[in-house]
């Protein structure tokens, strides 16, 4: 079965040929980036799942293949990608999210082999794993520099068979919309629908009176996006009294809140690019892979908090079987990457 696999080519960089252990031969380039400490690189052969298993990956192999990725690819439509995996990823942090959309692209839930076990489900046989960095009571052998974290192996719904995996189906607008509410009550502000004090659209808040203004003339969804996004601000920023919203303060929280209706399944019916503030101005075109991970860790952290504070208050949900796609219909894994650390401070999330 043809999968990515580590070809062993400590003898050089660059162009390379490599044997594969299955006899084949594996030719492209090798970034020096993406070489292990080992002296492994992800390559694409003829090896079995299980030759790709047994291999050994550190958490530096790990960073230093998210970095190529950021590097690489760090652009709007890459930013909006990302946030949408995150958004079907939850609980993972923004590093682990690149790393298992360059693994598994359509990945849509993960966890380890006891997690589906208790969920009555089992791993498929020659199923590959994908690799996160994690903490080092969840990892499968501490490895690498970074105290506390290791390599960790988690497999995608699409890769167990068992007992049915239930999702949760889209939210009503209204009801999301209702939930971000009570979030907002809760954290001291009330919410009213009207005209903004500035003339302006969306929402804004009020911070003498505590209240957080909607724009009446918005339609439910937009209404319940332009109040998470208000939300996001009051998580994240301290801005002073009639501060503007633009530059990375309005990446993050437009970014946060896209992420937080997304989970919850009732975006506004306009294109990512109309919904999330674009990239260019605010950073630059090849921006140092620490700022991507930062910004990408904090609005995570974030958008995850402000889910879960939101349904708290959403009624039960109507549970629906999942239809995940085959293993085989599955798109081909692709070459692994890696998380480093990002900056201490609140909404920054998790160090993996």
């Amino acid at each position: 079965m043809a999968d990515s696999y580590y070809t062993n080519v400590r003898g050089g960089r660059g162009w390379s040929a490599a044997s594969c252990p299955s006899g084949g031969t594996a030719q492209r380039h090798v970034p020096d980036s993406w070489i292990s400490s080992s002296g492994f690189w992800v390559g694409s052969c003829g090896a079995t799942l299980g030759q790709v298993n047994r291999v050994r990956v550190t958490v530096d192999d790990l960073r230093k293949a998210v970095e190529a990725d950021v590097r690489r690819n760090w652009s709007d439509a890459a930013w909006s990608r990302w946030l949408q995996a995150a958004a079907v990823l939850r609980d993972q942090s923004f590093r682990n999210v690149v790393l298992i959309k360059l693994q598994m692209p359509n990945a849509s839930w993960v966890d380890g082999r006891p997690g589906w076990q208790r969920r009555g489900r089992h791993i498929l046989r020659g199923a590959s794993g994908i690799r996160i960095v994690a903490a080092t009571s969840e990892v499968d052998r501490s490895a690498g520099p970074v105290q506390g974290h290791g390599v960790a192996t988690v497999w995608d719904v699409s890769q167990t068979d068992g007992r049915p995996f239930q999702v949760v189906p889209a939210r009503p607008p209204r009801e999301a919309f209702a939930a971000l509410q009570e979030v907002a009550i809760a954290s001291g502000y009330g919410v009213e629908r009207g005209p903004l004090p500035s003339h302006g659209d969306g929402a804004e808040t009020a911070d003498r009176r505590r209240r957080i203004v909607v724009a009446d003339d918005l339609d439910v969804p937009m209404a319940a996006m332009s109040l998470a996004h208000e939300l996001a601000h009051l998580r994240m920023h301290k801005r002073l009294r009639g501060a503007s919203c633009h530059g990375v303060i309005r990446l993050e929280a437009t970014s946060a809140a896209y992420l937080v209706l997304s989970r919850l399944g009732c975006l506004p019916d306009q294109s990512s690019a109309d919904l999330i503030a674009r990239t260019t101005g605010v950073v630059s075109r090849t921006p140092p892979v620490r700022l991507i991970e930062t910004l990408g860790g904090r609005v995570v952290a974030t958008a995850n908090r402000l889910y879960d504070a939101a349904e708290r208050h959403l009624p039960p949900p109507h549970l629906q079987p999942a239809k995940p796609t085959l293993l085989t219909d599955a798109p081909r894994r692709a070459e692994i990457g890696t998380p480093g650390h990002l900056d201490p401070g609140s909404d920054r999330g998790p160090t993996p």
